[in-house]
């Protein structure tokens, strides 16, 4: 087993870390500004960035997906009180993803889950949410994309999170109703600021995640056998013959080639074939005050990196108990 090796080459560290102590500061100490644990972290996370890079050596095909298990198993959290003194949350980033995959949002999510399974099946006491969101950091810098470090600490759920939101969130307009703990692709950009922004992300930090499609496939209903077509179950969905890139120029690499043909599809310069956008991706070209940072990350990749790193540290880190980022 490639994890196995690669646990073995760590041997001189002890890799134990806690479920329940994973990287809270150390209340003993005088310097509450260091983690209990930070050798264990820091070697803990090496193995799961080891063993997510060798998987996609074998198969880059898994950057995608495995940077949308991250975002669907985090996204899920919802804020229960707007009381600053008693802040409540319930979901994500937890691990409830094992227990979701029923959901129409999470087709295609079975293939990375497993591959982060077998990752942390060889882990020793580490979080099943933790290498969910270490495999999705690696799989951004795998592909060309920023180095993304992240708290560790997360506690695993033992059951799926609410589908549905507690707390509904709308604007005036049609498409904006927020009511499900993942985004609909039929979201407005009203709908987008609400659902994000109740995440803690900024305009600028979302349109910048939504940068992930320019990474990876979504299923589409091409070649798919008549029996499928007819009950569209998750198993066919999740053998679906024919994946459509977001963008079709290098669909396994991570860039601002994403917002470079946003800004292509809005001046209607876009060919057949070379983009399969949703929605929520137009949504981003056609709100002005959101084109203003599609421009802006199609001009500077490395704003767009900026960016991106702290949207999806804010998605992965909630909940997460280190003081540190490995």
């Amino acid at each position: 087993m490639i994890v196995s090796v690669l646990l073995s080459r760590v041997s001189f560290i002890h890799v134990v870390i806690s479920s329940s102590t994973v990287g809270v500061a150390n209340l003993g100490s005088t310097n509450p500004n260091i983690d209990v644990d930070r050798r264990q972290l820091m070697a803990s996370s090496r193995v799961v960035r080891q063993a997510t890079s060798s998987i996609l050596q074998t198969d880059p095909t898994l950057a995608g997906p495995l940077l949308r298990l991250a975002f669907h198993d985090g996204a899920t959290r919802e804020q229960l009180s707007d009381d600053l003194d008693n802040l409540a949350f319930v979901g994500g980033p937890n691990g409830s993803i094992k227990y979701e995959l029923d959901w129409t949002e999470n087709r295609g999510i079975t293939r990375p889950l497993q591959a982060v399974e077998e990752i942390y099946s060889n882990m020793d006491g580490v979080s099943l949410a933790d290498c969910i969101a270490l495999a999705g950091a690696e799989a951004v810098e795998f592909a060309g994309g920023p180095s993304i470090r992240i708290r560790l600490g997360r506690r695993d759920a033992t059951e799926a999170d609410s589908k549905k939101r507690m707390r509904t969130l709308h604007s005036d307009t049609d498409r904006s109703l927020v009511d499900t703990t993942l985004p609909s692709a039929g979201l407005d950009s009203d709908g987008l600021r609400l659902y994000f922004g109740a995440l803690g992300l900024s305009d600028e930090q979302f349109v910048a995640l939504c940068g992930a499609h320019d990474l990876g496939r979504h299923v589409t209903l091409l070649g798919m056998p008549k029996s499928c077509l007819k009950t569209l179950t998750r198993e066919c969905l999740e053998a679906a013959p024919v994946l459509m890139p977001f963008v079709s120029e290098d669909p396994d690499g991570f860039s601002n080639t994403y917002f470079k043909k946003l800004i292509k599809w809005n001046d209607r310069k876009v060919k057949l074939g070379e983009v399969a956008f949703i929605p929520t991706d137009v949504d981003l070209v056609v709100d002005s005050e959101l084109r203003k940072y599609v421009t802006k990350f199609a001009k500077n990749k490395a704003a767009f990196f900026s960016s991106f790193t702290s949207a999806y540290q804010t998605i992965v880190d909630a909940g997460a108990t280190s003081v540190g980022r490995y």
